[in-house]
């Protein structure tokens, strides 16, 4: 099997984290592919101990509960293409293209590290990128990316909608059957040390089978990469929107932002969360549900902490992916501590 492999190098600063509902604040640089990367480093040792707050991953969060009060956007409030970017995956040629068969594989954060974290899946994993990479360097891990658009983390035959447009036509995908064979050798090859798949699970399936169908095709891809040592973090899907274009929405309705938000009870699926909590613990895989990070009791804002949660009707932006990494990273720690996948 031909694999290209790319090694992107850039540097991404995280600073340290206030409280345990506070997040940190990130630094955005354009991520340059090279085909090999040299770079010296001096480390200073230091004697002082600074003991960090726990990271918060479920329950109330504050920024999520000021931006329910919803209202008027907060004043000097960001719009915007760089507002509302996307995965650098993109533009970095990392994310495999519907016509792809094989997996684009590529390294991000410490390429040296002992630690090797591999996530998979389409576009919904994609958008984690930005939480993820910075994770990976300021935990000094290495992050491995195979991701294609439309093919989702379960290994199931599916359908992909022609141009990716939400009322387009309904495709087969043999691309993506034959891309989960590779992807998942090619991560058995690797043996790391963690696999994420970040789900989406609202995907009309060959063979109709719906969640039940759809969390049993996840547990053959936790199978297929399991080993000895090797970790599976599987990551819930975020809350669905309302639907409309959420940087536009906001646009239009600054003074009510409201009208931007959808109610917690449509945006969250508990039938389709019990179907894949429950495959993943039969597999020993870590699973965590991030609609907290999104979402009161009630309702899921299209704006938190002065950014704009979602780049369209269904990605979140990379901006607010990179805000959330301090729970991305947390979770990540919490299943590098778990038992191995099987």
């Amino acid at each position: 099997m031909t694999r290209r492999l790319t090694i992107l190098a850039g540097l991404m600063v995280l600073s340290a984290c206030g409280t345990a509902t506070s997040v940190t604040e990130e630094t955005s640089t354009t991520v340059v592919a090279s085909t090999s990367t040299t770079s010296t480093t001096t480390t200073t040792t230091s004697t002082t101990t600074t003991t960090m707050p726990p990271i918060q991953i479920s329950g109330v969060f504050a920024d999520v509960a000021q931006a329910a009060t919803l209202g008027p956007l907060p004043e000097n409030f960001a719009l915007g293409a760089a507002a509302a970017s996307k995965s650098p995956l993109y533009d970095n040629g990392c994310h495999a293209s519907t016509a792809a068969i094989s997996p684009v594989i590529c390294e991000f954060g410490d390429l040296q590290s002992d630690i090797v974290i591999v996530f998979t899946g389409d576009s919904h994993a994609a958008q984690w990128f930005g939480a993820l990479e910075v994770a990976a360097r300021t935990n000094h891990w290495k992050l491995v990316s195979m991701t294609k658009s439309s093919c989702p983390v379960a290994d199931v035959p599916t359908y992909r909608r022609r141009d990716a447009l939400p009322d387009g036509e309904e495709l087969l995908y043999p691309e993506c059957d034959e891309f989960h064979k590779r992807a998942h050798a090619a991560i058995r090859e690797m043996q790391p040390d963690l696999v994420i798949f970040p789900v989406l699970s609202r995907f009309h399936l060959v063979n109709n089978g719906g969640i039940a169908a759809f969390s049993a095709g996840l547990g053959k891809s936790i199978s297929a990469v399991a080993g000895l040592g090797t970790k599976v973090l599987v990551l819930g899907e975020t809350p669905k929107t309302n639907g409309e274009d959420i940087p536009s929405c906001l646009a239009r309705y600054r003074t009510d932002i409201s009208k931007c938000a959808n109610p917690r009870t449509k945006a969250e699926f508990p039938e389709r969360i019990k179907f894949i909590s429950d495959e993943a613990a039969q597999h020993s895989a870590t699973y965590v549900n991030p609609v907290d990070w999104f979402c009161t009791a009630d309702v899921c804002p299209g704006q938190i902490g002065g950014r704009i949660v979602y780049r369209d009707y269904n990605h979140i932006s990379d901006q607010f992916a990179r805000y959330r990494s301090p729970q991305i990273a947390e979770a990540i720690k919490i299943a590098l501590a778990g038992p191995d996948a099987n």
